[in-house]
């Protein structure tokens, strides 16, 4: 009989054990995606603001360049309430998790974690296609415009090539 009480507290204290390891390992799951999500939050909220730097330092230089190469561009690269709209929506999705990152569901969670990742993703393609853009405009206006190569790579558009045709 005292045999039967042992066996039955011990598979009883195993499964505790058990259901105690596996919230455990629940719980270490929540956190490391909260902390993930975090993560790509301070990441994107950096690259929004570097977005920011750099369109404003290619308007200053577009703003440089006659009228005749530049009307498009500058209205281009008047972004900043875009760029600021993401950084409130950053802050309210920073919000939400203070509020609700304890209770929601994991999978919520992890969609969050997608859509900074892609958000990610999709600025990191837009800023390629702005330096590509402030390149090509640089290589544009160094050919009419030679003096415009040397102000171009003061403010670190062009590569040396836009330099190189400046100087000769």
């Amino acid at each position: 009989m005292l045999l039967k009480v042992l066996i039955v507290t011990l598979t009883l204290a195993s499964l505790v054990v058990l259901a105690l390891m596996w919230r455990l390992l629940q719980l270490r799951r929540r956190q490391d995606t909260l902390r993930s999500i975090m993560d790509s939050a301070d990441a994107l909220e950096g690259e929004l603001h570097a977005c920011r730097e750099r369109m404003q330092t290619l308007h200053r230089w577009v703003s440089t360049l006659p009228a005749s190469l530049t009307r498009d561009a500058l209205a281009a690269l008047v972004l900043d309430p875009l760029v600021q709209k993401a950084l409130r929506d950053l802050l309210q999705q920073r919000l939400w998790l203070r509020d609700h990152g304890d209770d929601a569901p994991l999978a919520k969670l992890r969609g969050v974690k997608g859509d900074l990742e892609r958000s990610r993703k999709a600025l990191a393609e837009n800023m390629d296609k702005l330096e590509a853009a402030g390149e090509a405009l640089a290589a544009a206006s160094s050919e009419t415009h030679p003096v415009s190569a040397l102000i171009a790579s003061a403010y670190g558009i062009g590569g040396s090539d836009a330099r190189t045709s400046a100087m000769n």
